[in-house]
């Protein structure tokens, strides 16, 4: 069934970040770029944990691949950002795919506990490759001349890069309301709820899993990208498992079982962090605080509230 309320909302939010970017200033509009980035990196999560039902607490670790993809390969395609946006995606997808195989081996409580050592494996293993990764210090993205389906465009953390990520983002949101009024995606949906149950209508359960948390990968991988075009370096921090419990936090707020939550979720909190960081040292405890609450009295995340305002 589409969320056509969902859909409408998130649109409306990434239109209402492009609008007001040149009006809040330079500072502003690189905090609402990389804020897009991290609405990937929601989604992701959102698609690995409620559909694939996958717990998979290394979303980062897949984002990661994707920002480090693009960095690698930047001068080797001479800049050409809808081929480093590609090889981020298809970084993300490689990756996930692979620990995704592993992970369906495993059952649900041992995929969750499987997920977090692959994040903390990824983080030593990136922290210990400094030759790959740059380490703590990370990698700078290598001065070319970028260019986009033939517009010379400036990477950083500017308005253009925030209109084209936000383009990206609402393409992809606007294929996903697509796709979840077909057949297909009713089968996604049957075997998130009862694999068993689809396995015996003849459905390939592991495959249809595999596949959606490969998609999943990819949205990570393609917002890792962006992320690295927009803040023009990548550190490892990016794979740890602090950046995949963020996904958790984001995902959580807006409501992790609507692929629209998430975008909102990032929002919400990285507004509220840089608002609070003016007047208080003591950010992450009163997100802590907040995540607690919206756990107790908001389990559903902000998207959950909207319907159940509708249905009154």
């Amino acid at each position: 069934m589409r969320d056509r309320a969902g859909i409408l909302i998130s649109l409306a939010v990434l239109l209402v970040l492009c609008a007001a970017a040149p009006i809040v200033g330079e500072f502003w509009s690189g905090v609402f770029a990389r804020c897009v980035t991290w609405m990937f990196l929601a989604i992701s999560f959102t698609l690995a944990y409620s559909y694939a039902n996958i717990p998979s607490v290394a979303q980062a670790t897949v984002f990661g691949a994707g920002a480090y993809a693009a960095i690698w390969l930047a001068p080797s395609l001479q800049g050409n950002v809808a081929l480093m946006l590609l090889a981020g995606t298809a970084a993300g997808g490689l990756v996930a795919a692979v620990f995704g195989l592993l992970l369906l081996r495993m059952s649900h409580s041992g995929a969750a506990i499987g997920a977090i050592i692959f994040a903390v494996t990824g983080s030593i293993l990136g922290n210990a490759a400094v030759t790959f990764t740059g380490g703590a210090d990370g990698l700078p993205l290598p001065a070319l001349n970028f260019h986009f389906l033939g517009l010379v465009i400036t990477a950083g953390p500017n308005n253009t890069m925030l209109v084209m990520s936000t383009a990206l983002l609402a393409a992809l949101l606007i294929g996903f309301w697509y796709v979840s009024g077909t057949s297909t995606w009713r089968i996604v949906r049957a075997v998130q709820q009862n694999p068993v149950r689809a396995q015996v209508l003849g459905y390939n359960a592991a495959l249809f899993r595999l596949v959606v948390f490969a998609v999943a990968g990819c949205v990570a991988g393609l917002g890792g990208a962006l992320y690295a075009l927009i803040s023009r370096h990548v550190a490892i921090d990016v794979v740890s498992l602090s950046m995949s419990l963020k996904s958790i936090l984001w995902a959580a707020v807006g409501g992790v079982t609507s692929v629209y939550g998430g975008p909102i979720g990032v929002l919400v909190v990285q507004l509220v962090s840089e608002v609070l960081a003016r007047w208080t040292v003591r950010v992450d405890l009163i997100i802590g605080v907040m995540l607690v609450l919206i756990a107790l009295w908001l389990p559903q995340g902000i998207m959950g509230l909207l319907r159940r305002s509708e249905r009154n």
